[in-house]
């Protein structure tokens, strides 16, 4: 299987399925690894969705990111949405790398506040409570969206809110 990275990630499906073979999990990883060694981008996310799930191998959250972030960095759509799902969803996996994350163009853009003064909320709308208070021209990373708000990353100590989307525009890069 020398240098023939789309074999051994085929061969890591047939293990993973029990197509023609016994399935075998432990060796659908050893083929999806050689694959991804040789910079396979979807044996990047079978390796990473197999230490997610933990079918068939101890489920590994710290692998499980690692191989997310490598398929993400070479342009693994699958893996950028789930990435960016964790960003959202603050979950602790990926909050170590938050700081780095901010940084790729893909996982949201960047908004700046165009009224004097704006409010951050704790959620999505004027009924949550007031996590603080920023003045024109503070910029933020959106990373996601609900009606007219947006769910914002601060840059510089990482924490999230939401402001509504009347009070900033994007920013072109």
């Amino acid at each position: 299987m020398r240098g023939h990275s789309e074999a051994a990630f085929h061969l890591g499906w047939l293990f993973a399925n029990g197509n023609g073979l016994r399935v075998n999990v432990p060796k659908a990883v050893y083929w999806w690894g050689q694959a991804a060694s040789r910079g396979h981008t979807d044996a990047m996310f079978a390796l990473a969705m197999a230490y997610t799930n933990g079918e068939g191998i101890k489920q590994d959250n710290e692998k499980a990111m690692y191989w997310y972030l490598k398929a993400a960095e070479l342009g693994q759509d699958d893996a950028r949405e789930i990435i960016k799902a964790k960003v959202r969803g603050q979950t602790e996996d990926v909050l170590p790398y938050l700081k780095e994350l901010l940084n790729k163009p893909w996982l949201g853009h960047e908004v700046e506040v165009n009224a004097d003064l704006a409010n951050l909320r704790s959620g999505p709308g004027v009924h949550y409570a007031v996590a603080g208070k920023v003045e024109q021209g503070a910029r933020f990373l959106a990373v996601d969206h609900e009606g007219k708000w947006l769910q914002i990353i601060q840059p510089s100590d990482l924490s999230y809110a939401w402001v509504a989307d009347w009070l900033v525009e994007n920013i072109d890069k």
